[in-house]
């Protein structure tokens, strides 16, 4: 919401990027924040730089996935290293279901595909991260989505529809700040970026980056029925849930069981309904069976503390329950409509795959 308007938005049929059974999936925009930033006309690169300069310093960090289902099927999409140390970041939906991972780079050094472990996913947020047994690749340097405007330039790159011959690169701009749409059959996404540079089946999990060459996005969904339509996930959105990840072993990463967009202006709280002084972060989407669902949190409920520490923003909420542990019980101050009220939450072990999604 981030300050601004939130208006209903017409349906839109968009498609997951990831290039797999074929199969599309149906994602409806649910709500779409509108900023006021006057719209730049900035250059397509950075100052000096030409759009090659910076496609080639990207390209070595660009990976293909590809993917063997435990039916037989194959699957493909795109990663974005993060670490030298072999961390690479791509959808959910692209190793979901997968019985291998095999990551293939484009750095002139390691010509043959390196077997990948999935070392964590968060369904919600459609992101998985993997591993390989490599110490010498050559990660995208880390932007921020929060400095994005209207108008500024963006590359995506990936390996779409299968085609041989190396990656795809298209171009484009931002086109929409913090949109949310929702997945038919899959949870909604929110605080996404949307863009006009192309991204299609086999796009998905590959980089979206600034003129600089900064990452700034994980591409993820483009839409079916429309044209220059594509989704990314926004890093600053992305970058708790990939550090909870790296940081904890599976059985220690913790889940409440729903997504949140923050409240941090007067207007985001009176478009909701509440009093302009209320900030927090808002569940816009709770899952079945979840915590969340089990503790009567429903969609439109504002958090503002958690155990009495002030939340203020999705950040906030996310990094004062990733401090817990499954299994730890949490006291949340709760504002709806009808008022404040208290919770209290039992968190669970992240699930591969979100119950009721």
């Amino acid at each position: 919401m981030k300050g601004a308007a939130l208006i209903a938005a017409a349906a839109l049929g968009l498609a997951a990027a990831g290039c797999g059974d074929g199969s599309e999936k149906s994602v409806t925009v649910v709500q779409t924040v509108v900023r006021t930033a006057p719209a730049a006309a900035p250059p397509a690169t950075a100052r000096g730089t030409s759009t090659a300069d910076v496609v080639a310093r990207v390209l070595p960090g660009v990976v293909n996935v590809t993917t063997r289902g435990f039916d037989g099927n194959k699957g493909e999409g795109s990663g974005v290293v993060i670490d030298r140390a072999g961390v690479i970041v791509t959808n959910n939906h692209v190793v979901q279901g997968a019985r291998t991972v095999t990551v293939s780079f484009n750095d002139g050094r390691h010509t043959k595909p390196v077997r990948a472990q999935v070392i964590g996913t968060a369904a919600e947020r459609d992101l998985a991260i993997l591993r390989v047994k490599l110490t010498d690749l050559i990660p995208v340097p880390l932007g921020r989505s929060s400095k994005l405007r209207l108008g500024d330039g963006v590359l995506a790159i990936g390996f779409p529809l299968g085609l041989t011959g190396g990656p795809t690169v298209t171009q484009g701009i931002v086109s929409g700040l913090h949109r949310t749409v929702h997945a038919d059959g899959g949870p909604s996404l929110e605080g996404l970026l949307q863009t006009d540079a192309a991204i299609n089946p086999g796009n998905s999990g590959g980089p979206l980056v600034d003129a600089a060459g900064r990452l700034i996005g994980i591409n993820t969904v483009a839409a079916s029925r429309a044209e220059n339509v594509g989704f990314a996930i926004a890093i600053d959105e992305a970058r708790p849930v990939i550090n909870e990840i790296r940081s904890k072993p599976a059985d220690q990463r913790v889940w409440i069981g729903a997504t949140f967009d923050s409240i941090d202006s007067a207007a985001a709280a009176v478009q909701i309904g509440l009093a302009p002084e209320v900030r927090g972060a808002a569940a816009i989407a709770v899952f079945a069976s979840s915590p969340a669902s089990k503790a009567g949190i429903k969609e439109g409920d504002v958090v503002v503390a958690i155990d009495g520490q002030r939340v203020r923003s999705t950040e906030g909420i996310s990094k004062v329950i990733g401090s817990h542990k499954p299994g730890d019980s949490v006291v949340l101050d709760v504002v709806d409509s009808g008022g404040p009220r208290r919770v209290t939450v039992t968190l669970a072990k992240r699930p591969a795959t979100v119950p009721g999604g």
